[in-house]
């Protein structure tokens, strides 16, 4: 698991820690104060380069036809391009490792591996990335796609717990009896059997129910080691959330997954809080991003200063 997490130069990040880092961790904050951008910096680090770094500016954002001048120079500090672009982190278990994004002058020297290049920039790793990644899976806000969602919950049955996403999911739709892949058309689709006189497409569930499927059945399928999710309570009603908590951190501790998510919600919050509680160790961190000067500072909040916060109702979203 990652256990820190270095930012320098990174949109508003001019010189952060974000640690130490715990299996679950809720990344809070108030408007533009980096929580969607702490993602992407995790993403870039965790994402094989150079090929697939190019999928960035479209993981969590809705990007322009010019990725290069809508997204990459903007993760430079201040749009300045003479100073690196770096994430560096460490682990419990591997070596620390990082990468930088530079141009002419910012370009660095001593051990470091040029990769490739993105737009202007050129892309460098610095220890033992290309051996020792982690496999991190990415969920923004826009709704799922149903050949993708019917190809992963395929990748669940075919691991044999098809059993456990469908009781995971029975915590947010009590009618729900099963789920099956289907070939009705050109391509496989999901359907969902909720005792009505035929089973209906997983897409007309609503958005919640097609968002939990699709984490559960990452989580289960147990490939990816890092779940990077943005807005984790888009599309829930508020009600179900310390259920949703719960089964999320049964499973991530099942398949040694650790979890990054960002939320606008306090019923998140304490449903998250709720849930780290009823397991055998406490593993949740709430990281609060602020803007400080001319720099984003995160803050980790643990157990007791979470517990003083709900006493006192201060505000830590």
């Amino acid at each position: 698991m990652l256990t820190n997490v270095y930012l320098k130069n990174f949109r508003g990040f001019r010189d952060a820690v974000v640690g130490p880092l715990k299996r679950v961790n809720l990344i809070v904050g108030q408007n533009d104060t980096g929580k969607t951008g702490l993602l992407e910096a995790m993403a870039l680090l965790l994402t094989d380069p150079p090929q697939n770094a190019h999928s960035l500016p479209q993981l969590f954002r809705s990007g322009g036809s010019d990725p290069n001048e809508n997204f990459w120079k903007w993760l430079h500090y201040n749009k300045d391009s003479k100073n690196a672009v770096q994430v560096r982190a460490q682990f419990d278990k591997l070596p620390e490792f990082g990468v930088w994004l530079a141009t002419g002058a910012g370009i660095p020297h001593g051990a470091f591996h040029r990769v490739g290049q993105i737009g202007d920039m050129h892309l460098f790793t610095t220890g033992q990335r290309e051996t020792a990644l982690l496999k991190a899976s990415f969920f923004s806000t826009r709704p799922t796609n149903p050949r993708e969602d019917a190809i992963d919950y395929n990748r669940v049955v075919l691991r044999r717990k098809k059993r456990e996403v469908q009781e995971l999911l029975k915590n947010v739709e009590p009618r729900l009896e099963s789920i099956e892949s289907l070939q009705t058309g050109n391509e496989p689709l999901l359907y969902a059997d909720v005792g009505l006189g035929e089973m209906i497409p997983v897409t007309q569930m609503g958005q919640g129910f097609n968002r939990l499927l699709d984490i559960y059945s990452e989580i289960v399928a147990a490939e990816a080691k890092v779940l990077l999710i943005d807005e984790i309570e888009n599309g829930l009603h508020h009600s179900v959330l310390p259920t949703i908590w719960r089964g999320l951190f049964h499973a991530a501790e099942e398949v040694d997954v650790q979890i990054f998510a960002t939320t606008h919600s306090w019923e998140c919050v304490l449903a998250a809080d709720e849930a780290a509680g009823q397991e055998p160790a406490y593993d949740l961190n709430l990281i609060r991003l602020d803007r400080m000067d001319d720099n984003i500072k995160a803050t980790i909040i643990d157990k007791e200063a979470l517990s003083t916060a709900k006493e006192l109702h201060w505000e830590m979203r």
